[in-house]
């Protein structure tokens, strides 16, 4: 009696298990891929009924051939796969979720491509279907009448490039070498996670040529903090209304192990205000103040002034042969007001105490003045080279005027540089 009681209870818990397991099952994934089409046309030939504005029909017998570089496995490309042959790239839109699950990075797929149409996105050609007039995606079922896998596919090399880069790549992969994120960006994450937006990151060389890097707020990586050294990256070059986007794939897939070069430390004055530096009026009853317009902006008139622009302390460790350069503008000037305003650095300020009792300044030499009232000029490269491998530097702009002279000092885009 006990042993049919346990074989009933046995029968009982398989039928409950049963009832709970999805017997649904997809089809194995085939481990040969042969779909009997042949390529007719490149993608470049496809690219070229692209028109601009326009959604064009393709409604003639056009199968083209690519290797997949992009798909949806990070969440950056969202139901989407981009494909490249030896001639072109393009994105194909379509409406479904974990595409990377059945077209991996480089696999090979041909796409019959009538019925389907060459549609404008932002400028760049783009396949899909017909959506209310606009470029759209191929709807779920009929994916696999217009996609189709083949043997052989292996992933594709980037292409080595730098900035500029030229419209001829686009969708392309590409490979950037000496490259780094823009100074201002440094502490960033690559999406804006929290409010699931898009967030653009200026991506720069060493000669100061830039590109933006476009990541999805519903990326993966989103969160996740951008790199702050130098060194190569792999991407897929985009162009949007005309200007040059690169969208990775995989944060892996940016390499950044070397030290910065060009700008360490830069401040707008203009964007960035004057809070992160300390003013000190040592005398008289004006103070260095912020102007969205102008910058950082003294002006003593008509009295006797000594004030102080210090900036916060920037870490100069691991870099040699640096630099200061500033762009600034004189009004109201005098014979000689060029000894009224002057640039010092040190390293051992307390950042916070007069400046005349804390610190052991150096006057930087070599200063370009404006040559005539309210003409912007660049400073040229002032020699700090003095406060290598210093971890404490703080930068200096001292402003003096008397009741008989003083004129006014603005100044913007200071920037300590690799020389």
């Amino acid at each position: 009696m006990k042993n049919i009681t346990k074989y009933i209870s046995i029968i009982g818990l398989m039928v409950l298990l049963s009832s709970c397991i999805d017997t649904e099952f997809n089809d194995p994934e085939k481990a040969v891929y042969n779909p009997g089409l042949t390529a007719n046309t490149t993608i470049k030939d496809l690219q070229n009924l692209f028109v601009e504005e326009s959604l064009v029909p393709i409604d003639a017998d056009v199968i083209i051939l690519g290797t997949v570089i992009a798909n949806d496995k990070t969440g950056n490309y969202y139901k989407s796969i981009v494909i490249q042959d030896s001639t072109a790239a393009i994105q194909i839109d379509l409406d479904a979720y974990e595409l990377h699950n059945k077209y991996h990075v480089g696999d090979l797929v041909y796409i019959k491509c009538n019925g389907l149409f060459i549609g404008d996105y932002g400028g760049e050609a783009k396949l899909g279907s017909d959506y209310q007039g606009g470029i759209g995606r191929v709807p779920y079922a009929f994916i696999d009448n217009y996609l189709f896998k083949s043997d052989g596919g292996i992933p594709i090399e980037p292409k080595l490039v730098s900035p500029p880069l030229s419209p001829s790549d686009v969708n392309k992969l590409i490979l950037l070498t000496d490259v780094q994120f823009g100074l201002n960006s440094l502490g960033l994450t690559y999406g804006d996670a929290e409010n699931q937006v898009d967030r653009d990151i200026p991506l720069e060389n060493c000669d100061g040529n830039s590109v933006i890097i476009r990541t999805s707020g519903y990326a993966d990586f989103a969160r996740d903090t951008i790199a702050s050294g130098n060194g190569y990256l792999t991407a897929v070059l985009s162009f949007y209304n005309g200007e040059a986007q690169l969208k990775l794939r995989d944060p892996n897939e940016v390499v950044f192990n070397n030290s910065r070069c060009g700008d360490v430390y830069y401040h707008s004055f203009v964007d960035q205000g004057i809070d992160d530096f300390t003013s000190f009026s040592v005398t008289g009853s004006q103070a260095w103040y912020f102007d969205s317009q102008y910058g950082a902006v003294m002006n003593g008139f008509p009295s006797t002034n000594e004030d102080w622009l210090i900036s916060p302390a920037y870490d100069l460790s691991d870099l040699s042969d640096m630099i200061l350069r500033f762009r600034h503008t004189a009004g109201y000037t005098y014979p000689g007001f060029e000894n009224d305003l002057k640039v010092f650095v040190c390293d051992d300020y307390d950042g916070e105490s007069n400046p005349n009792s804390s610190g052991t300044w150096t006057e930087l030499t070599g200063i370009i003045y404006p040559a005539s009232n309210w003409s912007w000029t660049d400073s040229g490269d002032l020699d700090i080279s003095g406060f290598n491998n210093n971890p404490n530097v703080y930068i200096a702009f001292k402003y003096t005027s008397s009741s008989s002279e003083s004129c006014a000092w603005e100044i913007d885009n200071m920037r300590i540089r690799v020389n």
